[in-house]
């Protein structure tokens, strides 16, 4: 049977037999309604698997030559009236933003300002309706909808259900009626066991009771989700967005502002081909550089083009410069293109993050998941567009909440939110 008892819960729970009777029932009890162990044998597996992918991913440097992608500038793009046709969007807004709240405590913002706390949602400073950076993107969304006369499907994604990310996000598009939107859909990301380095579940006490300690899926997860069937539907995200018509899709991050040209200068871009990264030109490129880079890797069988991190890159990938010896490899934003196609016929592999500290009595242990990273390695015919540093930001802590409100405002997008609340009262 696909249930947990106490011999085996004894083995595969870090100090199982460190928990009272009553709290061994509580987290057996808990596991074999969410997390039965055909569901742990599952992220065991994948976890393993992401391991192997990740030495594998060190060890491709060595069979293969290194070239600077296809790098499509974007003063050199020009927008067209169509540009935005056939496209949906994805806005990625599920992160636990726990860096965001932990700056925000020692900046001594009270408890009660942090309940359903979530990144995307959490007010720019001054800025309207404390709007914050999901609320910014879906306005902008919806004007640019407008303005190339196109109905963009958008999908939102949050944190696994249940999470505080999935209630504050659902809640804060259903009060603005969706922003205007005609087509969107919320759904939440996938989770994984977290497990420590010789694989047992790691748990936390809440209010005396265990839980398990679980992750979302990394920033891949979204994108796997839209393949989910949907219950009762027989249908997935996916194919509702290809029902709206949307041949290419665009990933966009929820916790970031950008420039309001953006959106279309992706879909023009990637207008010739079937992956599409955001990087920034780098003026220089030291060891060190924690972005990860876009580069071609080439052998005799293939060419992809891949983003390498900090951990994989060598002498090699710091030294390459464009044709015109001015840059350096370009460094991802976390913004991508892809058709349709690709994810419909492909899954993304599983990924390991670097090891990192969950719980502080216990050793760092990776973070599995899937990487949105590894869509452009399923594309056929990739490319980069590189776009100005100065026009785009991301949330990351508390420091930066001022500053891209900033950016925001410098945009027009404070007035934009303004204006398109008032038409729509």
């Amino acid at each position: 049977m696909d249930t947990w008892s106490r011999r085996f819960a004894d083995e595969r729970i870090y100090a199982f037999e460190k928990l009272s009777d009553s709290q061994q029932d509580f987290l057996i009890t808990l596991l074999n309604e969410r997390f039965p162990p055909s569901v742990y044998e599952t992220h065991r597996r994948k976890r393993q698997q992401a391991q192997r992918n990740l030495l594998q991913a060190r060890q491709s440097l060595a069979g293969a030559s290194q070239q600077f992608p296809v790098c499509i500038e974007s003063s050199n793009v020009l927008l067209q009236p169509d540009s935005l046709g056939g496209y949906g969007i994805v806005l990625t807004a599920g992160g636990e933003g726990e860096r965001l709240r932990l700056s925000l405590q020692a900046k001594g913002f009270p408890a009660e300002a942090l309940l359903d706390f979530t990144k995307a949602t959490f007010p720019l400073p001054g800025f309207f309706e404390d709007f914050g950076s999901l609320q910014v993107n879906l306005t902008l969304i919806a004007e640019i909808s407008a303005r190339f006369q196109v109905d963009l499907p958008v999908v939102v994604t949050t944190g696994p259900a249940g999470s505080a990310t999935a209630r504050a996000i659902a809640a804060a598009i259903a009060r603005h009626a969706a922003f205007g939107i005609k087509h969107i859909k919320v759904i939440c990301q996938g989770e994984r066991l977290h497990l420590t380095l010789n694989e047992q579940i790691a748990y936390e006490i809440k209010d005396g009771l265990p839980y398990p300690v679980t992750n979302p899926d990394e920033t891949g997860g979204p994108l796997m989700k839209l393949k989910a069937l949907e219950n009762g539907a027989g249908q997935s995200t996916l194919d509702w967005l290809a029902a709206c018509g949307a041949e290419k899709i665009m990933v966009m991050q929820g916790t970031a502002v950008y420039h309001p040209d953006l959106i279309p200068l992706m879909a023009e871009a990637a207008r010739h081909y079937d992956g599409l990264g955001v990087g920034i030109l780098r003026g220089r490129f030291d060891p060190g550089d924690p972005f990860g880079s876009f580069v071609v890797l080439k052998t005799a069988a293939k060419a992809q083009l891949v983003i390498l991190e900090q951990e994989v890159c060598n002498s090699q990938t710091y030294a390459l410069m464009d044709r015109s010896r001015q840059y350096f490899l370009p460094y991802n934003t976390g913004f991508y293109v892809f058709a349709r196609e690709v994810l419909q016929n492909n899954d993304l592999p599983d990924y390991a993050t670097p090891p990192k500290e969950v719980l502080a009595k216990l050793p760092r242990s990776p973070k599995v998941g899937y990487a949105a990273t590894d869509i452009l390695a399923l594309a056929r015919k990739p490319a980069v567009l590189a776009v100005r540093p100065d026009h785009y930001g991301v949330i990351k802590n508390a420091d930066d909440l001022e500053s891209l409100a900033e950016m925001a405002k410098r945009f027009g997008l404070d007035e934009l939110c303004r204006r398109a609340t008032h038409r729509s009262m």
